[in-house]
């Protein structure tokens, strides 16, 4: 409440309106000067520390908050003054006072979101030093955009409310207008989602190599919100929609490990000796893994028999190699060696042959016998 004589006198008021105005300004330089000295003090103990950054971000809405205080202060005393020259502005108050709330949603809403950017960006740069933060470095940068224009989208809802503007039939509408847009881009926020999921599973990364079922293969290149890119085996770039990577049985060869297991399946005359044949492939298995770099070092090869074939007796041989591509050159490798180790051992591979009994003897007689 104003003393009486401010409000009846038509020089007083005015006086008291300017010396509020005044005062207010004067606590906006201070406002000003105590931050900046503290933001001084700051730097020089640290230059990205996330108190100076958050100083940094509110000292300059924080001296408007007090300058446009100022004026609406001065005008809502002179509102008061019940002085003939000042009786006009009576009841202006009203609207200075919901101009006032207006400024103060909208200032929060604008610290809030300078702050949150400021957070998002230190826990950015703070992520980017470590080896395990795939999942934060992808899903941090969307929540950035996204989160201002929420805090926003909120702030102008309540200025509406304090406006006595009705917001349930804009809630109303915005929820058919969202499921129109919703249905129109349904393509692309599948995609989304899949990216989404995609990156927050964590089971692809770039550099892994990958295999659709009935699609393409080869490196990933990015994994990104609305598709994957990888290079295959042309060095060509391509893209397939997450929605589809999603959908389908994928194969990862980077996962858990690179290492990829070699097998190589062959087979030997009925007439070899077994247990010379395995010797012989273990030695050559050894003695690929020794000389080529694309081998496992440490994984010892094993050879075993599978099965009695038609024409031969089946034999398989298992060693790893360090990756997918390595494996084709690995396998190439240990074939021809094979190949040219049984041919110096004399060791037969048979064609597919059939073995057909026909006694002829038998037959003659038969045919004697009817004549």
């Amino acid at each position: 409440m104003l003393p009486e004589i401010i409000k009846t006198s038509e020089l007083w008021g005015p006086l008291f309106a300017l010396t509020i105005f005044i005062l207010v300004l004067i606590l906006a330089i201070t406002t000003q000067v105590i931050l900046q000295l503290l933001i001084r003090k700051r730097r020089k103990i640290s230059e990205n520390s996330i108190d100076l950054e958050i100083l940094e971000a509110i000292k300059g809405p924080l001296v408007l908050f007090f300058i446009i205080l100022a004026p609406i202060l001065g005008f809502i005393v002179l509102t008061r003054i019940e002085a003939e020259l000042w009786i006009n502005l009576a009841g202006l108050d009203i609207w200075a006072k919901k101009l006032w709330t207006l400024i103060i949603i909208f200032e929060i809403s604008y610290v809030a979101s300078k702050i949150s950017q400021v957070l998002m960006q230190w826990y950015v740069k703070k992520l980017s030093t470590s080896e395990t933060t795939k999942l934060e470095t992808k899903l941090l940068p969307p929540i950035k955009r996204i989160l201002p224009i929420t805090i926003y989208a909120v702030a102008t809802l309540i200025a509406l409310d304090q406006l006595n503007i009705a917001i349930s039939p804009l809630l109303a509408g915005f929820g058919i207008g969202g499921l129109a847009v919703a249905l129109a881009v349904q393509p692309t926020l599948s995609n989304f989602f899949a990216g989404t999921y995609l990156v927050s599973e964590g089971q692809l990364k770039e550099g892994d190599f990958i295999e659709l079922e009935g699609g393409p293969s080869g490196y990933i290149e990015e994994v990104g919100w609305r598709s994957t890119k990888i290079k295959n085996r042309f060095n060509n770039l391509v893209i397939i929609p997450n929605s589809k990577m999603i959908d389908s049985i994928l194969t990862n060869y980077y996962s858990p490990t690179p290492a990829t297991n070699v097998i190589v399946t062959c087979g030997i005359s009925y007439e070899s000796d077994l247990n010379h044949v395995e010797k012989i492939v273990n030695n050559v298995a050894k003695e690929i893994i020794n000389s080529s770099d694309e081998a496992v070092k440490d994984a010892d090869p094993f050879v075993g028999f599978s099965e009695f074939g038609d024409s031969n007796i089946e034999f398989f041989v298992f060693l790893q190699a360090k990756d997918r591509i390595g494996s084709f050159k690995l396998k190439s490798e240990l074939i021809k060696s094979i190949y040219e180790e049984f041919a110096n051992e004399n060791i037969e591979i048979n064609y597919p042959v059939r073995k057909i009994k026909y006694d002829i003897q038998d037959k003659i007689t038969k045919h004697n016998d009817k004549s």
